[in-house]
């Protein structure tokens, strides 16, 4: 299900509806979706809620919508949470997705993707952007930021999961 569709399937539902009322100050701040050997996971919409430094999550799939416990988010301390501007999110996450493969195959055709890690979120330094990363079987990770509204790769780099371990 696209992003659009999700957003306003949740929207309409009983638990968005009774999660919010308890949250009135919430804003969307994050879409989360996993997908791992071609099978996409649901949906994941967060909306943060400044005054608790804390996030709802809703997982939104075809069939269900489930609220989850409210959270702490995981930020930097003198990190300011952004609502997403929706309406600069033109393209359609398929399209986005397939502009992040092709550079992947154009740019690093030996690597082997095995999870695709999509957020669609608001930075600082990109604005409202698709963080997107690829989990190679080389153990390494691709991560792209693209612009929602042209499809523009804006940044990438290709790093070693080796230089996250720490001693």
């Amino acid at each position: 299900m696209e992003l659009d569709l999700s957003l306003e399937k949740l929207k309409k539902s009983k638990e968005f509806k009774e999660g919010i009322s308890e949250n009135k100050n919430a804003f969307f701040s994050y879409a989360f979706k996993m997908i791992e050997a071609n099978k996409d996971a649901p949906w994941q919409l967060g909306f943060y809620n400044k005054s608790t430094d804390k996030v709802l999550t809703f997982i939104v799939d075809d069939n269900f919508i489930q609220m989850q416990q409210e959270e702490e988010i995981f930020k930097k301390p003198d990190m300011e949470v952004k609502p997403i501007e929706i309406e600069k999110a033109k393209l359609m996450f398929e399209k986005i997705l397939k502009k992040a493969e092709e550079f992947q195959k154009k740019k690093y055709p030996k690597e082997l993707v095995s999870k695709t890690i999509t957020i669609l979120q608001n930075l600082e330094q990109f604005g409202t952007v698709w963080n997107i990363t690829f989990v190679m079987h080389s153990f390494r990770t691709l991560n792209m930021k693209i612009n929602p509204e042209s499809g523009e790769i804006l940044h990438h780099n290709l790093e070693s999961l080796m230089d996250f371990v720490k001693e």
